[in-house]
């Protein structure tokens, strides 16, 4: 990170040496037939740098989760074209979540918000060990009256700078007591809690 804490300048190498990479990986596999192969390519190849180590850096800014996404857009287009034999650009002007549900792939940023949901889902539940972050994940006292809402499973920390506001670890608290509205995070197994987590991340 940069002295002002930030990793604009870590996305943004990223982001050249995936491109590069894309680059590479299309000119390569404009000949092949096989689907399965060409995702396959571009998972280890190009999706594995933009996703390794997201947890840590993912970007809350929109123009850095742009800068990410613009790499996987230009690959699903032409995956598209490759399924479709159609290109859905101009003058058809497909939308991006369209194309992305048509080859079956998700949203990096979805991607990101699943994988740091379930690591503190596996902490919490004792499957990966983090003393650091258990620390964090705070049980909300209830109120004392019966009547009140069903309160939040954890208290989250009300940061009053955007830095802490969107951390990590307060980004997946606030995840967690959402999922936790619709399963029972204590005794799911890693099976259901992925599949409600990816609906509530998508969905809300």
């Amino acid at each position: 990170m940069t002295s002002d804490l930030s990793f604009k300048e870590h996305i943004t190498g990223v982001c050249k040496q995936a491109f590069k990479t894309l680059g590479f990986v299309l000119r390569t596999v404009r000949g092949f037939k096989n689907i399965t192969a060409i995702k396959a390519l571009f998972n280890a190849l190009v999706r594995s740098k933009l996703e390794f180590n997201a947890v840590v850096w993912a970007p809350s800014e929109v123009k850095y989760s742009s800068m990410i996404d613009k790499i996987q857009n230009k690959f699903i287009r032409f995956l598209y074209m490759k399924l479709y034999g159609v290109y859905p650009g101009y003058p058809l002007l497909y939308p991006t979540l369209f194309v992305l549900g048509m080859v079956g792939y998700n949203r990096l940023e979805v991607r990101r918000d699943l994988a740091l949901t379930s690591y503190l889902f596996r902490i919490w539940r004792g499957k990966t060990g983090n003393p650091s972050i258990l620390q964090q994940l705070r049980l909300t006292v209830p109120s004392n009256s019966l009547r009140s809402r069903k309160s939040r499973t954890f208290a989250a920390p009300c940061g009053r700078t955007a830095l802490l506001r969107q951390a990590p670890v307060t980004r997946a608290i606030h995840l967690l007591n959402r999922i936790d509205d619709r399963t029972d995070i204590h005794h799911c197994p890693l099976s259901e809690f992925t599949k409600v987590a990816l609906f509530v991340i998508c969905y809300g």
